[in-house]
């Protein structure tokens, strides 16, 4: 069953750094298996992920095996603690590709 994984950063994380964890991870070019949509931003001060997955498990296993190791190095660059995020799985009914 495909998920939503939302994530809210705590305060004090800058968008910047969520890049630099993507570059890390180089996820643009090897994208983590089960992932369909992957998207970050900025609301309100606030940073935010929005990802859809094909399976809770195949986020689980990415976030074990290659976010987590790669948001804990960046976040020790940049001199903090990665402190985990406020995190939401919710099922998806349905959805539609687009072209």
């Amino acid at each position: 069953m495909a998920v939503i994984m939302k994530q809210t950063m705590p305060n004090g994380v800058p968008i910047q750094m969520l890049d630099a964890v993507t570059a890390e991870m180089d996820a643009k070019a090897k994208p983590p298996a089960g992932l369909i949509v992957h998207t970050h931003y900025e609301q309100d001060g606030e940073v935010h992920v929005l990802d859809v997955w094909d399976s809770e498990q195949s986020y689980r296993s990415f976030a074990a095996e290659r976010l987590r190791p790669a948001t804990e190095k960046i976040a020790a660059q940049n001199g903090m603690q990665a402190e985990p995020p406020q995190e939401q799985l919710i099922e998806v009914h349905d959805f539609v590709l687009g072209s």
